[in-house]
Formats: structure tokens, sequence, C-alpha cells
């Protein structure tokens, strides 16, 4: 199984043990309804939010690279999640061999992301306009414009992914799960984890941090 596989694997089993079985059908455990190509849109506009676009503020701040990448594979998240649903995720696969390039181009990834947000919420609003081909092409363009190639992605998602899943079986629901681990957020410590052992499984990440978080004093 290869790395984009693997994410759709565990994209499919974080939404079941989230939402139920029937999130394919576009609601949740608790019957609500689920829309991925609004929270598509959401995170692009937080991805953009992270530039110095506000004419009327500095504009000689540096964007924020750092969290434009965490919004990108947030956005990665809802693109297979949509793509699983209409049972279309092996399109992603002509993307197995993306590498990173070097770049940290702000003009071409404002463009796209724009251009991702325009058709998320055009598909959002019409049920029969399905845009995730066009969507996921944009995608793997942005990625390459913060120097992300497969397999940078595959380590930042698998972090999130089982971060997620941590949360979401340590009371994360219910607002008893504690994010804050010996004051350290909880994602920066599974990122510590993973730079740690670049070669860990994902079940080998989630054990650790059930080891780190009955460490929390």
């Amino acid at each position: 199984m290869n790395y984009i596989e693997q994410m759709f694997d565990l994209q499919r089993q974080l939404n079941d043990h989230t939402n139920g079985v029937m999130w394919v059908d576009g609601i949740t455990k608790e019957n609500r309804k689920i829309s991925w190509y609004r929270c598509i849109y959401m995170e692009a506009a937080e991805a953009i939010d992270s530039f110095n676009w506000k004419h009327w503020k500095s504009i000689n701040t540096d964007p924020d690279w750092a969290n434009i990448r965490v919004e990108l594979v947030d956005i990665w998240h809802f693109i297979m999640s949509e793509s699983i649903r209409i049972k279309d995720e092996n399109y992603a696969n002509k993307y197995l061999k993306l590498k990173p390039q070097g770049n940290f181009n702000a003009v071409v990834l404002i463009d796209t992301l724009e251009k991702m947000l325009s058709l998320s919420v055009a598909s959002n609003i019409d049920p029969k306009i399905n845009n995730i081909r066009d969507i996921t092409d944009l995608f793997f363009t942005a990625i390459l414009q913060v120097d992300m190639g497969i397999g940078e992605l595959y380590k930042r998602y698998v972090v999130k992914n089982q971060l997620n899943t941590f949360r979401q079986q340590h009371g994360y629901k219910d607002g008893s799960y504690i994010k804050l681990w010996d004051r350290v957020e909880d994602n920066v410590v599974a990122f510590k984890i993973m730079d740690e052992n670049p070669s860990i499984s994902p079940s080998g990440l989630y054990q650790k941090l059930e080891l780190k978080y009955a460490q929390i004093s």
C-alpha cells in the first residue's frame, strides 16, 4: 500500500469512528448533515488569511508558512473524505511521485487557494456540481508552493490523523480532553514524536501519544 492509499485508509477509519459509517451518506451518527466542500473552503480561507493580504495593515510581514502547511493538511483530510464518499479515491494516485521543488511562491499559492475556495463554494451550493477532481489537482499544485512532496504530506497527515483519533477517543467532544500537555500543545508533542521517529507507524505514534498523555502532571 503506497502513501496515498495509506492516507485514504486512515481517513476512512477516522471518519468511521468520528461520524459513524453512515458518513458516506452525508450524515453523522447524530444525524447532522456533512458538507466536506464547506470544510474545504473554510480551511482555504484560513490559509489565505495567513498571508499579509490586508492593505490597511503592515505589508512587510512574512506569510505564516507554518500555519499555511497546517491548513493545507486539513484541506487534504476533507478532499479525501469527499473522494471516498463518491468512490473516487484512486484519482489522487496520479500524484504519488510528486516531489518538493524548493518553491515558496505566495502569488501562485493565493491564486490556487482562491480557485479551490471558489470551486468548493460552487459544489456546496449546488449538489449536482462535483468539483473534487479539479480541487484535488489544485491541492497538489498548492503543496508544491510550500515545498511539500508526498513524503512530507504523509508525515504531516499521519501526525494530524492520529492526534485527531486520539482526541476523539479521549473526550474531545464532551470537553474532558486536555489539549495542553504540561503547558505544551498536543500537536507540538505529536510532531516532536514524529521528528524523533521518522519511520514510526501510525499505530506506533498513537501508542507514544498514549504514554505521553498518561504522564501529564
